[in-house]
């Protein structure tokens, strides 16, 4: 885990664009898990680098008419 503490508060690392970001959720994606101070724990890709990632298979997965295209015909 790559944290840095600058003037605007604790910054995380995204593995993807290599790049520092606020550890917030708004930047970062919270998992299930949190630690024994009770802050939760961050993926480690920022929103924008997960999205790119995964984006495309979770759009696919979602879609219904997707999954049903070869039961149907």
């Amino acid at each position: 885990m790559r944290y840095i503490q600058t003037e605007l508060g604790t910054e995380k690392f995204c593995k993807g664009c290599d790049d520092y970001y606020p550890a917030t959720n708004e930047f970062f994606f919270g998992t299930s898990k949190y630690r024994k101070n009770g802050t939760q724990v961050l993926e480690t890709l920022c929103k924008a680098c997960y999205n790119e990632k995964y984006g495309r298979s979770l759009i696919r997965s979602n879609n219904v008419a997707y999954r049903y295209q070869g039961v149907m015909a």
